[in-house]
C-alpha cells in the first residue's frame, strides 16, 4: 500500500534566515524586563528604534 505525500515539512522557497541589508551594522539582541505598562509605552515611544536613538544621543560616562 501507497503511503500518501504529506504536504508539510522539508525546505520550501523564501524559507530560513533573510540575508542582512548590505549597508546596515550588525545588530544583536538584548533582553530587558519590563512592566506590562512600561512595555505599552515604550510601543508608543517607538519601540527599539526609539531606544537606538537615544542610546545613540546619549553623552558616554565619564570614567
Amino acid at each position: 500500500m501507497e503511503q500518501p505525500k504529506n504536504s508539510w515539512g522539508g525546505a520550501r522557497a523564501g524559507s530560513g534566515k533573510k540575508p542582512q541589508v548590505a549597508d546596515a551594522p550588525a545588530t544583536s539582541p538584548v533582553t530587558i524586563k519590563l512592566t506590562a505598562e512600561q512595555k505599552e509605552k515604550l510601543q508608543r515611544l517607538g519601540g527599539a528604534p526609539w531606544v537606538r536613538q537615544k542610546i545613540d544621543k546619549a553623552p558616554e560616562p565619564k570614567k
